[in-house]
């Protein structure tokens, strides 16, 4: 089983997976860069991070 802080860093690295296939898909299919799916990635990180602190206490 997995602890909060694990789960926390593997759910991050899916979503930065995604966002990332997600852009290049993206870019390969129109030729525009999209910035907002690179800011997704490290916001839910900052939300996983403050709700590990906040359930620790």
């Amino acid at each position: 089983m997995m602890n909060i802080s694990q789960r926390t860093s593997l759910i991050s690295g899916i979503i930065l997976v995604v966002c990332l296939l997600i852009a290049v898909l993206t870019y390969y299919y129109t030729g525009q860069i999209v910035i907002a799916i690179f800011f997704a990635p490290p916001i839910i990180h900052w939300i996983l991070k403050k709700r590990q602190k906040s359930s620790d206490s």
